[in-house]
């Protein structure tokens, strides 16, 4: 696992296929993000990514909205 910032304790890591695709389905609809400058994220967007996940090549979520 790349870690360029600390990764929180509630992140979901794709380390399992259940959670690979999870992630991708979250991915896909567009539903993961960076943050802005700011710290904000994009109005579609639930889900922060905070890493990525070497051996899948996923990204590191944690979960910032609900709607």
């Amino acid at each position: 696992m790349n870690e360029q910032r600390r990764i929180p304790g509630n992140s979901i890591v794709p380390d399992t296929v259940e959670s690979q695709a999870y992630v991708r389905g979250i991915v896909e609809r567009g539903e993961a993000a960076l943050p802005d400058k700011d710290g904000n994220l994009p109005h579609s967007a639930t889900h922060e990514i905070v890493g990525h996940h070497d051996a899948s090549g996923l990204p590191i979520l944690v979960r910032r909205k609900m709607f």
